[in-house]
């Protein structure tokens, strides 16, 4: 939905979003239309007696003229074989049985008419209920997680100074729950972690899985089930080490008591080190697909975006992801007149787009759950849909 704004007068005013107004207003006329065709709509007596007063009036036989078939040729006894085809109407008589089964008829068609509307009108005032919650804030915990991946601390691993990854993902699940963490981007989350966590944090659920593979497992976004339900998911190849693609995830969710909806995505940028080589190359081309996309997904539904990721870059990836006006990092900073990043930076970032604010910003340590922190924020979802 996208969110544009209209000039009212010279001082300023403007109109709410049309994705605010246009829903609602269809929903006022729908209202105003059931609920005048019930109120002015003909009862079932009403319409019976309309209906039997539209009849032709029969004449009396006695008051018919000559040559209208009264009583000629018949020695006026009124019992002419000839006239009794004249005497039944298309349509029966009121007080017969058959004009009691018209009524009955037409009596069930009004109502079930009625109930086709009472349903119409719950239906619209269901649709209202549902747009009022969608126009309330929303507040939540995200995060994004590096958990060091379980081939950095197994055997032959870069990290022999951490624990083996079972007892490192006990440590990352308290974390997580011991700071109410709602949503959280995984970076170096390999499938042995993958299978470590779903059957220890029941809680909550993940996209992708392990449903990619071995390669995209390991940027999963988890969130917490009891909040938020998956509406919709697809992946944004990225180049990582060297220019090789990796599909990495992005997921539209709902919340599951307002049905405000928002957007997550979670990437991990390629680092420089001996083994990786230099890969400042593909890290700028990877930013630049990031940022395009999501501004794209953000103005062509008007759903609120949320970014985290291990960029391994500071400074250079807040410029660039601020530099539109359109996102803002939990961990503070300005675009505005040039970039002023926050004071204190890490490689893993949260990024909101307008519609999203931060507050609450944290760097918590896990100990030797990893080599990376959990950063952590309070975000709201403020713009109405």
């Amino acid at each position: 939905m996208k969110v544009s704004r209209f000039s009212l007068s010279a001082r300023g005013l403007r109109w709410p979003p049309p994705g605010v107004w246009a829903p609602v207003l269809a929903i006022v006329l729908v209202v105003v239309v059931v609920w005048t065709s019930f109120f002015a709509g003909p009862g079932p007596g009403s319409t019976a007696t309309d209906r039997t007063s539209a009849e032709p009036t029969e004449v009396p036989r006695s008051e018919r003229p000559d040559g209208d078939g009264g009583d000629g040729g018949d020695g006026g006894d009124g019992q002419s074989g000839s006239d009794d085809g004249l005497d039944v109407g298309p349509e029966a008589e009121p007080g017969t049985a058959d004009g009691k089964s018209a009524t009955a008829a037409l009596d069930r068609s009004v109502r079930r008419f009625r109930a086709a509307q009472r349903r119409l009108a719950q239906q619209v005032s269901r649709q209202l209920e549902r747009q009022e919650r969608r126009a309330q804030t929303l507040e939540f915990r995200v995060a994004t997680y590096n958990v060091l991946g379980d081939s950095h601390t197994g055997p032959g691993g870069n990290k022999p100074g951490f624990p083996d990854a079972g007892p490192r993902m006990d440590m990352a699940i308290a974390a997580l729950r011991n700071n109410g963490i709602d949503v959280v981007g995984f970076q170096e989350f390999e499938s042995t972690q993958h299978n470590m966590f779903t059957s220890r944090a029941g809680e909550y659920a993940l996209y992708p899985g392990l449903a990619l593979g071995d390669k995209s497992v390991r940027f999963n976004i988890a969130w917490r089930s009891s909040m938020w339900s998956l509406v919709e998911a697809h992946t944004l190849s990225i180049p990582y080490a060297g220019g090789s693609r990796i599909d990495m995830p992005v997921v539209l969710l709902e919340s599951t008591t307002t049905g405000r909806r928002a957007w997550f995505a979670n990437f991990h940028n390629p680092a420089d080190t001996p083994r990786l080589g230099n890969n400042a190359h593909w890290r700028s081309m990877a930013a630049g697909i990031e940022i395009a996309h999501l501004t794209e997904l953000h103005a062509r539904d008007g759903h609120p975006v949320i970014v985290t990721g291990d960029f391994n870059e500071r400074s250079e990836i807040f410029c660039r992801f601020t530099a539109g006006g359109v996102f803002s990092a939990a961990a503070g900073g300005s675009s505005a007149g040039g970039c002023a990043p926050p004071p204190s930076m890490q490689v893993d970032w949260i990024f909101g787009s307008t519609g999203v604010a931060f507050e609450g910003y944290a760097v918590t340590g896990t100990g030797v759950a990893s080599d990376h922190n959990l950063v952590h924020a309070q975000a709201t979802l403020t713009e109405v849909e």
